[in-house]
């Protein structure tokens, strides 16, 4: 991977903007390339900030280790202005670099720093309900014994084999909770609605993140209501905020898929497929919202999401080896062919998620297998064998070494 964001030229922009950014030509009244300048428009058609050639290199490095804050400040001042080379070492003086050295010894991965994000937290029926993450049915017609998987267990277990196998490496390994049954705050669901909700919620009220109809109507909500309402994205943007904390040089998003024809998951199913999700397929809104349109920037200006389609390919390879399971197609699920761009490597698909958006740093969001599959399923709940002190299965021992396979072949190629 590049310690230094490498984007130098405007076709160099253009073509990781086509790639993966401009999903469906929603963004052509957006952004505008020229031959030696690139143009953001803002709802009304009119040029709001020109960014010149002579500026990417600098402008890359400073959106790539800069604040949101600070990327605000400087947006809000730029306008058409060409940055002399003074001004542009300014903006990048006193900015961290997040170098590399080079793989050698018995530990090979000393000083990097890996984010992992187990997704989601409900390992109860209660919240599983509210979260909709979970598996939960007769394994036959009229039988007792039943098929009961929830993801949050499969994602922070395979979390922790992963950072155990990256930290034995040398590896400084970070994960977004610290247990199975964790929201990112650490806690319960249930304990952060009976303990921090309302605290929470008179926060956003107060620096008028949400206006006081929004706080009355979340206040009075149940559990299933505030997550999707609410929770949901908070629990996300809570997970950013660490994991951009952290500075890492790279950063690993755990799931499980389900196939979404089986809705609403009370059976199994005979479909099996891998994929993995980078950053991109950003609609015209994604331009609008002034945060939105910092992270957008960072994407188009750095090189994160040629490096996210680096590991990402890894990763898919070694799920496609390791655990035997099909490559997904454009073709094999509607999510796919309708709300993502396709790159030019098999099973890796630009997605426009909270996370694959506002993490600052190459990222490969997995998705291993299907969960509610025929065979997995019964495999999935195995709790068999013990390696790292985890008492796991082969499947998720599995999902855990295409993770670290792929994490230092990518790292190796540096």
């Amino acid at each position: 991977m590049s310690s230094v964001c490498l984007a130098q030229t405007i076709d160099d922009c253009q073509k990781r903007f086509q790639e993966y950014l401009n999903f469906n030509g929603n963004l052509d009244k957006s952004v505008r390339f020229d031959k030696d300048r690139i143009y953001l428009l803002n709802s009304t058609g009119v040029k709001e900030i020109t960014i010149y050639e002579e500026e990417l290199k600098a402008l890359a490095r400073f959106f790539e280790n800069s604040t949101i804050e600070q990327q605000k400040q400087f947006f809000a001042k730029k306008s058409h202005a060409k940055l002399s080379k003074s001004l542009l070492d300014s903006l990048i003086r006193n900015l961290s670099k997040r170098k590399i050295n080079k793989m050698s010894g018995l530990k090979p991965l000393t000083g990097i720093r890996i984010a992992i994000d187990p997704g989601h937290f409900a390992t109860n029926l209660n919240e599983a309900k509210a979260e909709q993450k979970y598996l939960y049915f007769a394994k036959r017609s009229g039988a007792n014994d039943s098929v009961k998987l929830f993801e949050s267990q499969l994602t922070f277990n395979t979390a922790l084999l992963v950072k155990h196998m990256l930290v034995e490496q040398g590896a400084i390994v970070f994960l977004t909770r610290e247990n199975e049954n964790y929201t990112s705050f650490n806690c319960t669901y249930t304990s952060w609605m009976k303990f921090h909700k309302k605290r929470s919620l008179d926060s956003l009220l107060s620096c008028n993140s949400i206006s006081r109809a929004k706080y009355n109507q979340l206040l009075k909500s149940n559990p299933y209501k505030l997550f999707w309402d609410f929770f949901r994205d908070y629990d996300l943007a809570n997970r950013v905020s660490k994991i951009n904390a952290f500075n890492p040089h790279l950063t690993v998003i755990i799931h499980y898929n389900v196939d979404e024809k089986n809705v609403p998951w009370k059976q199994v199913t005979k479909k099996n497929y891998t994929m993995a999700f980078i950053g991109g397929a950003l609609t015209g809104s994604d331009l609008q919202k002034e945060e939105n349109k910092m992270h957008s920037l960072r994407l188009l200006l750095t090189d994160q999401l040629d490096e996210s389609k680096k590991i990402a390919e890894l990763t898919v390879n070694s799920f496609n080896k390791n655990l035997v399971i099909p490559v997904a197609t454009a073709n094999d699920a509607e999510y796919l062919a309708n709300s993502c761009i396709a790159t030019s490597v098999g099973g890796v698909f630009c997605r426009n998620l909270l996370l694959c958006r506002k993490i600052n740093s190459p990222l490969v969001y997995g998705e291993s297998l299907y969960q509610d599959n025929e065979i997995e399923c019964l495999e999935l709940m195995k709790s068999n064998i013990v390696e790292h002190g985890i008492k796991t299965n082969t499947r998720l021992l599995s999902a855990a070494k295409s993770y670290y396979e792929a994490i230092m072949k990518y790292l190796e190629n540096d």
